[in-house]
């Protein structure tokens, strides 16, 4: 059987709020580059044009100079429009996948379940974060194998002193409450590792 991590993502819109908010950003950083670009070379040209006192010959130059930038700057501008678009979905899709994983073992842990590590693609973003999060799920695993270990230890030495209650002597009994407060110190060290804040 394929782990997830062989085969590649088959959606490419994975949290569309994200992807698309990212994918705008792009598109308006990009817009302003060229209005800011556009501007700067379209603008002496249209003053020139503008200029009635100007000869006809500096007028009819910065008309064909207007007319080959309009004829390869608007393409030039789509092209890049597009391109970046592509770009900036291909970005955010190495982002948001991550992220969807994250949310759903954070939505898992919500749940009480404890899941499994996550696992990434190569090329995925925030590989940081993801193996901080398989860190702590590592821990919380060893953390709740021990807490259960310790509960069932308590237990025996509950069941074993109820055994001893009806017929044993006070030593017995005495022998057996120790060791349940041993074994709910136990329980109660395995459970302090957890800090509410």
């Amino acid at each position: 059987m394929r782990k997830p991590s062989e085969h590649p993502r088959r959606k490419v819109l994975i949290n569309k709020d994200l992807q698309y908010g990212l994918l705008v950003a792009s598109l308006l950083y990009i817009f302003l580059f060229l209005a800011i670009i556009g501007l700067r070379l379209f603008m002496p040209l249209f003053i020139e044009l503008g200029k009635v006192s100007g000869s006809s010959a500096d007028v009819q130059q910065a008309a064909s100079v207007l007319l080959y930038l309009h004829n390869n700057f608007w393409p030039a501008v789509l092209l890049s429009l597009i391109l970046i678009g592509l770009i900036s979905l291909r970005a955010s899709h190495r982002m948001a996948g991550p992220l969807y994983r994250i949310t759903l073992v954070l939505m898992s842990l919500k749940n009480g379940n404890l899941p499994r590590p996550i696992t990434t693609r190569k090329g995925d973003q925030l590989a940081a974060e993801v193996e901080l999060m398989n860190q702590m799920l590592e821990r919380l695993r060893i953390q709740m194998r021990e807490i259960q270990e310790a509960r069932a230890d308590l237990y025996d030495a509950i069941v074993a002193c109820g055994k001893v209650i009806g017929h044993g002597s006070t030593a017995e009994i005495m022998d057996r409450m120790n060791e349940i407060r041993e074994k709910e110190h136990q329980l109660a060290d395995r459970v302090g590792y957890f800090k509410v804040e």
